[in-house]
């Protein structure tokens, strides 16, 4: 009998594959799919907009299917890291989605220097595409090797975020240079209040804290020497920024479980109040605004930029810009390119704003269509002289998960700063041999 039953529940499991393919079929039909008047032209679009971050895509997906019957976009989500795996594979085996998701930056860069994406020039120019994004997003998030190939539909801020309420009771006030930071980690200590949130578990929230350490002291032009690979991880300037970095665990300024949190979990604990601040992207607006405990922004919850740590370094904003991209082995590119017009617009855009928490691309969108805290956002942005991506889309693939596990290190390991740097560059090293 035992034997017995998994071929029941194979058969079982047969018959309603099949029956919910012939019903897709059915169903399909009646919507058009194969009706006289013509077949409605169909679209595969896989994304990584899920799970605590799948604000603003499904609603801009519907949107633009209701908005024209003859086409149909089969979106599809999956977390970060089984998205990162999955299409990779397609690509290079050659039956990826005609549009995905990606990271602006180097990792859309990899993808053009393996003529795995389509350009989309000709659309750009048909649509006047640059008067609604600017020149810094063009050429930085859109344009590689000389050629268009990815559309921005987000632009996210890494600042902090802080529970005002708590900040209040304490009569604090958002530091603006790091010795006011610092004043205000220790005074929140001595009370007993964890003064900083950091949930590292996925090993890329971390990340945002070198960033900013590095380009408040060594400035934004040195880092990029950095991500270039024309310096070293042992230099002066990254080994300063470890040792401050250093300094703030030994002092039990962070959670001691950082490295078992995620992000979510940690911009949650800002949220209770059991912590004070948390460095995150713009995307944890969701967390702090998500029903039934939803917090008000510039009420319950507020942010600040990251403090600055020395004269004459150029303010600089750190965050990534999430695009679509077109696929060169998939099919139908003449449609795709009419759905990343569609995407293109105010309209798209601004729902797409709406539900993640970011700023839309498109410059072009009116400025009070944003909140009076977005709009405080969009300042930040505009008033930086230099924007750039964080790490792991500034760097190469493989220089980046060797940097980011010793992220992890230094949290672990605090007193070892110098050997985990030492290391670290070491198989950097001999990855490049």
């Amino acid at each position: 009998m035992k034997k017995f039953l998994p071929i029941v529940l194979i058969a079982l499991i047969a018959i309603l594959l099949f029956v919910a393919f012939v019903y897709f079929k059915q169903d399909t039909s009646k919507n058009g799919l194969n009706s006289p008047a013509g077949p409605v032209k169909q679209i595969s679009f896989f994304h990584y907009f899920s799970g605590n971050l799948s604000g603003g895509i499904d609603e801009m997906v519907a949107t633009a299917n209701t908005s024209n019957p003859s086409r149909l976009i089969l979106a599809s989500g999956l977390d970060h890291e089984a998205f990162k795996s999955m299409i990779h594979t397609s690509l290079d085996r050659g039956n990826p989605p005609e549009l995905f998701s990606y990271w602006a930056g180097e990792r859309v860069q990899q993808l053009v220097d393996r003529n795995q994406l389509m350009p989309i020039d000709d659309l750009w120019e048909d649509l006047h595409l640059s008067e609604n994004f600017s020149p810094e997003i063009i050429e930085s998030a859109v344009t590689y090797n000389g050629k268009k190939y990815l559309l921005p539909i987000t632009q996210h801020l890494v600042v902090f975020f802080y529970n005002k309420r708590l900040f209040d009771s304490q009569n604090l006030m958002p530091p603006q240079s790091w010795q006011e930071f610092l004043n205000i980690c220790e005074k929140l200590h001595k009370k007993g209040i964890t003064p900083i949130a950091l949930g590292a578990k996925e090993r890329w929230p971390a990340q945002f804290w070198f960033d900013y350490l590095l380009l408040r002291t060594a400035g934004p032009e040195y880092r990029a020497r950095l991500m270039a690979g024309e310096s070293t991880y042992t230099s002066p300037e990254v080994v300063h920024v470890y040792k401050i970095w250093s300094s703030l665990l030994q002092d039990n300024y962070f959670n001691p479980n950082a490295n078992q949190l995620d992000w979510a979990e940690a911009t949650d604990l800002v949220r209770q109040g059991k912590a004070a601040m948390t460095l995150m992207g713009t995307w944890a607006t969701q967390t702090f605004e998500d029903l039934p405990f939803a917090l008000k922004p510039g009420e319950d919850y507020d942010f600040f930029p990251f403090p600055t740590m020395g004269e004459n370094i150029p303010h600089a904003s750190v965050g990534p810009i999430d695009g679509i991209i077109l696929s060169r082995e998939s099919e139908n590119h003449v449609f795709a390119k009419e759905v990343l017009g569609y995407f293109a617009e105010q309209e798209s855009q601004k729902i797409m704003s709406t539900g993640s928490g970011a700023l839309a691309p498109n410059v072009s969108i009116n400025t009070n269509f944003y909140s009076p805290f977005k709009q405080r956002l969009r300042e930040e942005i505009s008033t930086s002289s230099h924007w750039v991506f964080n790490y792991d889309l500034a760097t190469p693939d493989t220089i980046a998960d060797k940097g980011m596990d010793s992220f992890n290190e230094l949290i672990e390991f605090p007193l070892q700063y110098s050997a985990i740097l030492k290391n670290l560059q070491k198989e950097i090293d001999q990855e490049l041999e």
